[in-house]
Formats: C-alpha cells, sequence, structure tokens
C-alpha cells in the first residue's frame, strides 16, 4: 500500500506513543495495524508489551484481524496466536480493566461492569416518570 508522509510517519516513529487522529475513513485502522505489524515481526516490542485503544469495538476487532491476517502471510503463526488476547480494545473497555484490577483501591466490587446503553434509556424514562408523576 502506498502510504502518505503523515501516515508513512505514524508507522516508522519509534520511541514515542503515536496519536492517529484523523477522520472517518482516513485509513486510522490501516495505519495502527500496519504499525504494530511491524514493531511485532521487527521484534521491536513483544506482543504483551503494546496498547492499541480506538473508540469502536467494530476497529478493535478490525485490527485484530488485520494483525492476525498479516502475521500469518508472513509465517509467524505464534504472534498471530496472541494477538487475539492482546491489548487491542476500546479506550472504554481499557478503562474497565484498569478499573477491576485496581477495584481493591476504588473501594469497588472487582466484578463492576460498563452498564448497557438501553439500561441507561429505561432508567432514565424511569426516573422522569417518577419525577413528572409527583404532586
Amino acid at each position: 500500500m502506498a502510504w502518505t508522509r503523515d501516515q508513512e510517519y505514524a508507522i516508522t516513529t519509534r520511541g514515542k506513543n503515536t496519536i492517529v487522529s484523523a477522520g472517518a475513513g482516513s485509513g486510522k485502522t490501516a495505519v495502527l495495524t500496519e504499525r504494530m505489524f511491524r514493531i511485532i515481526k521487527n521484534k521491536e516490542a513483544n506482543v504483551d508489551e503494546l496498547l492499541v485503544l480506538t473508540f469502536t469495538n467494530a476497529a478493535a476487532h478490525e485490527m485484530k484481524d488485520r494483525i492476525v491476517a498479516a502475521l500469518r502471510k508472513d509465517n509467524l503463526f505464534s504472534l498471530a496466536d496472541q494477538i487475539e488476547g492482546s491489548n487491542v480494545t476500546t479506550f472504554d473497555a481499557y478503562a474497565l480493566s484498569l478499573v477491576k484490577k485496581y477495584s481493591y483501591f476504588f473501594s469497588l466490587p472487582k466484578d463492576i461492569s460498563i452498564i448497557d446503553e438501553n439500561i441507561i434509556k429505561i432508567k432514565q424514562y424511569e426516573y422522569l416518570d417518577k419525577i413528572f408523576s409527583r404532586k
């Protein structure tokens, strides 16, 4: 694939954290996938040393699938097998994993979870009904 200058910079820059920020359809997932693939392939870091965060589960799954495919294409099957358990995830899932890991510090139950959006809507209606039914 032909990368733009900015994309190539994001793919090849090492020694510091990198944020890839761009509009929809601009190739962020492809850039992050290529960056991670090269780091793993060139043994610059182990899979479990990488953290890749995105906003949607779909993007996280797509990145994992693309990285696995690229590693398998290069016959790096053992590395490909490590991707499923890797830290390629969403911001909220990663934050939740930290809260669970350190739940004792926050005095929270270890089985804490993120409330489903549908439950939030139901609760909103319940509370609004209570508010407006008061006399």
